[in-house]
């Protein structure tokens, strides 16, 4: 059975837009956090697709940039989020650099066995 990742995606990213501006408007978040929620939520969703289209044996390609991508996204919208409760901005830089540094070595061992 084929299913259309890319369609679903799209609805999913509009519920998760959805939920996190309802919640602003009933004051459970702030409008601050409001884009960082969006971005952390799309990136789980995004790395729960990739983990689908590498089971997938007909999708299998890509699915590894997916992760990163999600893993991106993740990373971005966690420190906007720490940010906006006092870290130190320069430590979304930090967070940055070492998710990017895991993914290079990562990608330097999946290069290696092929």
């Amino acid at each position: 059975m084929r299913t259309h990742l890319g369609l679903m995606s799209l609805g999913v990213f509009l519920i998760i837009v959805a939920l996190w501006v309802a919640a602003w408007l009933f004051d459970a978040i702030s409008a601050a956090d409001l884009v960082p929620l969006i971005l952390l939520s799309s990136g789980v969703w995004v790395v729960a697709n990739a983990s689908v289209r590498a089971a997938r044996h007909d999708e299998n390609r890509g699915a590894f940039s997916t992760f990163g991508w999600g893993m991106l996204f993740i990373v971005l919208g966690g420190s906007l989020l720490l940010v906006n409760t006092g870290m130190n901005p320069l430590l979304t830089v930090v967070f940055i650099l070492a998710l990017i540094g895991v993914l290079t070595v990562v990608t330097a061992f999946r290069s290696r066995r092929k």
